[in-house]
């Protein structure tokens, strides 16, 4: 599959080349192509969890492209020497989420690189920040590796910041504790990225700008400098805990750690939670469902983190909400 995908884009390119196809266009534009997954939970192309390197995750065959201004198609990664046209094992890619400089000679993306060369060959792979520099229609590309970035983590999702930063999400744990690791989302206790990270590459100086309990995605410098994102804000409780309350611990098997240390110990079977309010309704509890992906902004030292332009929930999330206890007479509906 991976390898007729590949020749139907090696022949479109050929196509398109000869024939001069497309408009032109007074600026190139940088894209990835993706191979395609039949899978669409927690894979590379899905709602949430898409960050992951593994290869049921993130098959491998796509590629860093630009489109000069006459219409001419090149794919850069393979002009800089990784991946490869045909099979992937060894030595395959998967490539996502250009940004350009603000002086257009330069960008950064995220790939993960390598393959299994054979059957059993179980290796663990990670989405690694990358800089392209060269890649006008008469240069030879160049690929680095952006330096001092979390290694053995994935990062995704880069943006250089107006300081010359590299602001990206990853899921390396807040505090670089592995105990904790992966994070996994309050939805489907999937693996998640811990929230946004900004680098200075030249320095390695590291800071995370905001944490998430379920993940940020898709961050972008908009025209004030702040940092636009989407923050997946899933403030009801845990799905797989309540059903384990109402059927018993067979199901998800869920409890709760005393802490965040190595050495925190648990009870089997025991979940207490008071905050939020039950999924369900309970005597005079009434149920609290909330379940929002809202736009964000932060600034890029990380301050002011609010809904983007003080838009709030009562705007977003629909005109209607219940009060948390049926019998206190100073709730009222909203």
């Amino acid at each position: 599959m991976q390898k007729l995908i590949l020749s139907m884009l090696t022949a479109v390119s050929i196509a398109w080349n000869a024939l001069g196809a497309g408009p032109v266009l007074p600026n190139p534009i940088l894209f990835v192509t993706q191979t395609p997954n039949p899978g669409d939970f927690t894979t590379v192309a899905a709602v949430f969890g898409t960050h992951r390197g593994d290869l049921d995750s993130a098959p491998r065959g796509g590629a860093l492209w630009i489109r000069y201004e006459d219409g001419t198609l090149r794919n850069l990664t393979l002009a800089a020497e990784f991946g490869h046209d045909g099979p992937q094992h060894t030595n395959g890619i998967a490539v996502r989420e250009p940004c350009v400089y603000w002086d257009g000679k330069k960008a950064v993306f995220s790939m993960v690189v390598g393959a299994p060369k054979q059957q059993y060959d179980y290796r663990t792979y990670f989405w690694q920040i990358y800089e392209i520099t060269n890649f006008a229609s008469n240069q030879v590309p160049v690929i680095t590796k952006v330096a001092n970035q979390p290694t053995n983590f994935n990062n995704v999702s880069p943006i250089y910041g107006s300081d010359d930063r590299i602001i990206f999400t990853s899921d390396r744990p807040r505090d670089g504790k592995m105990d904790t690791y992966p994070q996994r989302d309050e939805y489907e206790e999937a693996p998640t990225v811990t929230g946004l990270w900004s680098l200075n590459p030249t320095t390695g100086d590291l800071f995370m700008l905001n944490h998430s309990p379920s993940g940020v995605f898709s961050p972008l410098i908009d025209s004030f400098g702040r940092i636009i994102f989407t923050r997946w804000d899933h403030l009801q409780r845990d799905q797989q805990a309540d059903e384990d309350n109402a059927s018993g611990p067979s199901s998800y098997g869920t409890f709760n750690y005393s802490d965040e240390s190595a050495s925190a110990s648990y009870t089997f079977n025991s979940r207490p939670e008071i905050f939020p309010e039950p999924r369900f309704a309970q005597g005079t509890t009434n149920a609290h469902t909330f379940n929002q992906f809202f736009p964000w902004q932060i600034n890029q030292d990380g301050t002011a983190e609010e809904v983007l332009n003080h838009i709030g929930r009562h705007e977003l999330g629909g005109s209607y909400r219940s009060r948390s206890f049926s019998d206190d007479p100073n709730l009222v509906e909203l």
